[in-house]
Order: structure tokens, then C-alpha cells, then sequence
């Protein structure tokens, strides 16, 4: 099969993934129906075993991961996390909740790797599994790769119900106690030029593409002169945030290189690459440890929302629902927390005012867990495999 085959069955494939994620608002997400439509494909036959290798992306996409997470460090707004420093704890604490459970059950029933792996996925998802991956497939880990891509693949249909459920119980709580006012989360915010801050003239789709890859590759580099102590991956998250505050890299920077969904479809191709070699055997053999995963994980996450509402005295519904983000993040938390105020208020005024108390939370306790914590627990548990 020529390249040009194989890449266009994997876009049409993507393509009518991320079609199924925005008519389900993100509750089956794209990696669930890639992973599907794949398995189907590549155990009936239709789809040959090395459409990945023949449509050239695979090797682009390992390359590119490093400019995707450089970039995810610039979406962090650290003024916003300061302010919003109740929301950042409670689901910081809940996703350490759940990682600490899930390896604690794992080493009791001697499935440390199991553990070890599952743990910062659960608590953060698609940026911890590029690092781990990266690291399993180093190492041969093909077992353990699909386990990761499993759990990747499963944990949002975990968490989306029960914080839907819990978001849809605080609404109806704060209508009903008349503590909710209509108020905006509009902030006015003086520019300030920041000390590596380019002219206009460097901003260009292409400009901004390269300074992502000097950045990555300077986290490469200073990856190779500490061997590696630090993942290369890791040192691309923290250095996107160093470089986004002295201003060489603007804030959200993958959307001006004009090609984020491109490098979107190559990170995710780089996820699903090893469909091609699973079995039936192979998922038969991961489903108990992906169940027990996603059920101590679970139970990690409420312990936890338990005890940070009362220990920061937020209800136990607001903590719940802010410790599950680590499970589906962005924007399902914009979707879910827009949903449930249309949905409960009654007028537009509790509408807007619902919206604006849950947004700014939602997004916060996500973009939280799916970057800091996910990305930081998986570098530290690469050491550990």
C-alpha cells in the first residue's frame, strides 16, 4: 500500500473520530473510537499491519512530541493558578490521591509496573502517556504500552458521569441557598513587555514553529548533559513554561504555528501506533488490571475530594467534581460546566451565573492535572519500570 493511502486511512479514520467527540460533547473521545475502528480494522483484516510504518508519521509524530508538550507549557497561566489556589490544591490532592492508591493496590497484588504505569495516566492523561510511551516502547514494553493506551482510552467515561453527576448536585444546591450572584470573570490586565519578548515582526506560523523547536531541542540537549535524570519530555513542559514567561514563546503558542490540528492527528497517531500489533489476547490480558486501575483510582480521587472539602471547607460535590478532571480535562470541562449551567438555571441571569462560578474552576483544576501533575508523576515513575 503506498504512503499516500495509508496516511489518508488514518485522517479519515481520525476524521470520523473527532466527529464522534463533538456529537457525544467529548464523553466518547477520539482516542476511544481511533482505538476501536483500529482493533476492527486490524483483527478482520481490512486494514494492513503496517499502515502506520507505510504512512511515514510515525517517526514525524515521536519528533514532534517534543514541540506539542513545549507548547502545552505555555498554556499555563500562573497568575490565574495563584488566584484560583484552592481549586489548583484540591485537584492536586486528588490526583496524588489517586496515584498513591493506585500504586499501593498494585504492589499489594504484585503488579507494580501495572501500577506504576496506570497511576499518572488516570491522573492526567494524553501528556503523561507521550512520556511513558516513550520510555515503554525504549524498552520493548509492549504489554505495558497497551495497558497505557487502555487506560487512556477508558478513564474519561469514568469520570465524566460522576463529575457531571457532582456538578449537576452543586448547582442545584447553590439555586436552592440563593448563594450564587451573577458576576463576570473578566479581568482588565496591563501588557508588560517580558525580557525574551520578539517584535510582530517574528510572529509568523513558521517563526513560531521554530522557536518551539529550539526549545525543545534545548530540552533535549540539557536532557543528554544530565543522562537523562531529568526525561527529555518532562524538561520540554518546563522549559515552555520558563520561555513563556520571559516572553520568547507566547501564551497558547501551538495556536499560532497555524498547524495545531496537523500536529494534534501526528501526537495521536504517535499514541495508537501500537494497534497494529495488539491481539485479543493482548486486551484480554490488561482488562483486570485497566478495571482495577479505574476503579482504585476512582476511589482515590473521592477519599481525597472527602477530605480537602473539609479541610478547605468547598462542598464535597464542588471537590468531587474538580478532582475528576484529571480523567478527560480540557475542554470537556468547559463543555461540562457550560452544559450544566444551561441546563439547571432557570433564567439567563443564574445561567451566567452558574457558568462563571464552575468555568473558571473546571478549567483550572484541569489544565492542572493534565499538564503539572500528569507530566511530572511520569517522569518520575519512568525510573521505576
Amino acid at each position: 500500500m503506498s504512503g499516500v493511502i495509508s496516511l489518508t486511512i488514518l485522517l479519515v479514520i481520525y476524521a470520523a473520530s473527532e466527529y464522534v467527540a463533538r456529537r457525544t460533547n467529548g464523553i466518547i473521545d477520539t482516542v476511544l473510537t481511533i482505538s476501536v475502528l483500529g482493533l476492527i480494522g486490524f483483527w478482520s483484516g481490512i486494514l494492513p499491519k503496517n499502515l502506520f510504518a507505510n504512512s511515514g508519521v510515525e517517526e514525524f509524530g515521536m519528533a514532534i512530541v517534543g514541540l506539542m508538550l513545549t507548547s502545552l507549557g505555555t498554556t499555563i497561566n500562573l497568575s490565574e493558578l495563584k488566584r484560583q489556589w484552592k481549586v489548583v490544591v484540591i485537584a492536586i490532592m486528588g490526583a496524588i490521591g489517586s496515584c498513591l492508591l493506585i500504586v499501593l493496590v498494585a504492589v499489594l497484588v504484585q503488579r507494580k509496573d501495572f501500577g506504576i504505569v496506570g497511576a499518572p495516566i488516570f491522573a492526567g492523561g494524553n501528556a503523561a502517556t507521550l512520556v511513558l510511551l516513550n520510555a515503554m516502547r525504549a524498552k520493548n514494553m509492549e504489554l505495558l504500552s497497551t495497558y497505557a493506551l487502555a487506560v487512556l482510552t477508558f478513564q474519561n467515561i469514568v469520570g465524566i458521569p460522576i463529575a457531571t453527576y457532582a456538578l449537576r448536585r452543586e448547582a442545584r444546591h447553590l439555586l436552592a441557598t440563593g448563594s450564587l450572584k451573577a458576576t463576570t470573570n473578566e479581568q482588565t490586565i496591563t501588557p508588560r513587555r517580558r525580557p525574551l519578548q520578539l517584535s510582530t515582526m517574528f510572529d509568523t506560523p513558521i517563526i513560531n514553529l521554530a522557536k518551539l523547536g529550539l526549545v525543545a531541542s534545548l530540552s533535549f540537549g540539557i536532557s543528554l548533559l544530565i543522562h537523562g535524570v531529568v526525561n527529555y519530555l518532562v524538561l520540554c513542559f518546563v522549559l515552555g513554561i520558563i520561555f513563556n514567561q520571559l516572553g520568547f514563546l507566547a501564551d497558547h503558542m501551538m495556536g499560532k504555528t497555524a498547524s495545531s490540528g496537523m500536529i494534534t492527528f501526528l501526537v495521536t497517531i504517535v499514541i495508537v501506533a501500537s494497534l497494529a500489533d495488539i491481539t485479543p489476547q493482548t486486551v484480554l490480558s490488561v482488562l483486570l488490571p485497566l478495571l482495577g486501575c479505574l476503579v482504585v483510582g476512582t476511589v482515590g480521587v473521592l477519599l481525597t475530594a472527602l477530605l480537602s472539602a473539609r479541610f478547605f471547607n468547598v462542598s464535597r460535590e464542588m471537590a468531587v467534581a474538580l478532582g475528576m478532571t484529571c480523567t478527560f480535562g480540557f475542554p470537556t470541562t468547559m463543555i461540562l460546566s457550560q452544559e450544566i449551567a444551561a441546563s439547571a438555571g432557570q433564567t439567563t441571569e443564574e445561567q451566567v451565573a452558574l457558568e462563571n462560578y464552575f468555568l473558571p474552576k473546571m478549567i483550572t483544576a484541569g489544565l492542572v492535572t493534565v499538564t503539572l501533575v500528569s507530566v511530572f508523576f511520569a517522569g518520575f515513575a519512568i525510573h521505576y519500570l
